[in-house]
């Protein structure tokens, strides 16, 4: 029974941090990359059509690249804020 409980719980913690790092990714990074990307690419991405916002998320790649460049500042901010440049 204690195994059972176990897994659950692990099921249960599992499924939370996928929902935590969705939001995390999806939104956070998403609008600190946004800025970077319309400098970056001088207001070409992503285009109006291609926004993507907080109501209309629905797992679509038009936000990746915005995404993956707000993960890579943050991770940048991080290392340099604990001096490890």
């Amino acid at each position: 029974m204690d195994d059972l409980i176990g897994e659950i719980g692990k099921g249960f913690l599992r499924g939370i941090g996928y929902i935590l790092a969705e939001i995390f990714f999806s939104t956070i990074c998403y609008w600190i990359g946004w800025p970077i990307c319309k400098l970056i690419t001088l207001g070409r991405y992503p285009s109006p059509k291609q926004t993507v916002y907080l109501d209309s998320y629905n797992g679509n790649s038009h936000g990746f690249w915005c995404s993956a460049t707000g993960l890579v500042v943050i991770v940048i901010a991080g290392l340099s804020a604990a001096r490890q440049f």
